[in-house]
């Protein structure tokens, strides 16, 4: 079946163009083009589009506008903004609603890398129920304290940068939301960032605030509303598995960048279980209540019960915010990194025996099955050897509080 794809501009020549541009993808792509956001939408009343492209800047219904129906309408499309405009307020509006953002012009490699990237995990997905919530997302929840934390920082006079990226470095969902903005063109960064905090400082205060608290980029978690789901275990594993994979990655030598990708690689490792739990929370308390009776893994019981698991979830989600290939890649594979046709040392790899060892050294419950070490992978990579000093790198990260990198 092909991909169906609509593109929405309010300028007949740049329609033109498009068709032009992606001619050659007729066998693959089934396009409909759209002068004005109303003219899109009815087209998506009458059949729903795998991915949306549309002008930020058009007359009567904007862009930011229009990608806020279609969200609600087409909640399963990736959503592409593309702008030859640098209104900051603009921007912002459009900030939640799109996935990516493209400048415009735009070659046509680079919006084709963007759509078959969106795509290429979207065939993992048995359940449509859980591709469409995962597309429809444009913010996660976030651990109260540390949102609290961080209006406090910036409601101050003069906030400091090295607190509020210090912050948004340690929560999983506001680490997840701000990389989505740097990894795209979204603010005119021309760099792929791994880490948070660099993240924060690329942006600038006064953007992070605008998005803090105009427009609610983060989303404070409701402990009512998810009493059976207890978001700060699950910061705490995910913390400490980011720690973890860096003082790994550290141990064995490797570059700036790989350290980097280790760390956020393990902060981000569950944020499927947080999409999961809070947007489908009695059938995840189905998945929880069966570990804790032992009769599978985490992983098991949640592809018996949604037809995928946290990993493929988180994964997807991140690949259409555009984090970069090596934290996404080892999202997807981190219990199963053998899936992987690269053996040897790795963010993945990092992750996958971080995620190990902390569940090891921080027993939450005794009745969990844990998802074992994938000892073949580890032989095939050269490193069964490097185990032991691992874990004592590991249990040092657990017992040394939050070190200097972490924010």
């Amino acid at each position: 079946m092909k991909t169906r794809i609509l593109f929405v501009d309010d300028e007949p020549n740049v329609l033109s163009a498009l068709r032009r541009m992606f001619h050659d993808m007729r066998e693959s792509w089934d396009m409909a083009f759209a002068t004005d956001g109303p003219a899109g939408l009815a087209m998506i009343a009458e059949q729903p589009f795998d991915v949306v492209v549309a002008d930020m800047r058009m007359p009567g219904m904007d862009g930011a506008m229009f990608l806020r129906e279609a969200q609600l309408a087409n909640p399963g499309a990736i959503r592409i903004v593309l702008s030859g405009h640098s209104d900051r307020d603009m921007i912002l509006q459009t900030v939640r609603p799109a996935h990516q953002f493209l400048p415009k012009p735009c070659q046509p490699a680079a919006l084709k890398a963007v759509i078959a990237r969106g795509l290429s995990l979207r065939e993992v997905f048995l359940d449509e129920r859980v591709k469409n919530v995962v597309a429809r997302l444009d913010r996660l929840p976030t651990v109260p304290r540390l949102y609290a934390a961080l209006l406090d920082a910036l409601s101050r006079d003069e906030p400091s940068m090295r607190e509020v990226s210090g912050l948004i470095a340690q929560d999983v969902g506001m680490s997840a939301g701000i990389l989505k903005l740097v990894n795209s063109a979204f603010f005119g960064l021309r760099t792929h960032v791994a880490s948070p905090a660099h993240a924060v400082n690329l942006l600038g205060l006064e953007i992070v605030k605008a998005l803090v608290l105009g427009v609610g980029l983060f989303d404070r978690f409701d402990k009512e509303a998810f009493r059976d789901f207890d978001l700060e275990k699950l910061w705490g594993h995910s913390f400490g598995t980011g720690r973890m994979a860096r003082a790994i990655a550290e141990l064995e030598g490797a570059s700036a960048e790989a350290r980097e990708h280790g760390y956020i690689a393990g902060l981000l490792h569950d944020v499927g279980k947080l999409v999961m739990a809070t947007n489908f929370p009695e059938a995840y308390r189905e998945v929880i209540a069966a570990c804790q009776d032992g009769q599978g893994t985490i992983l098991d019981m949640e592809r018996q019960v949604f037809g995928a698991s946290h990993a493929e979830v988180g994964a997807y989600l991140l690949g259409l915010w555009g984090v970069e290939d090596p934290v996404v890649r080892a999202v997807y594979l981190h219990h199963e990194p053998g899936r992987d046709r690269r053996a040897g040392f790795s963010p993945l790899l990092a992750v996958h025996v971080a995620n190990r060892l902390e569940h090891e050294l921080v027993v939450i419950h005794r009745g969990y099955a844990i998802n074992p070490l994938d000892e073949l992978y580890l032989a095939a990579s050269g490193l069964s050897g490097r185990l032991p000093a691992w874990r004592e790198a590991c249990a040092a990260a657990l017992a040394g509080g939050p070190a200097a990198g972490d924010g």
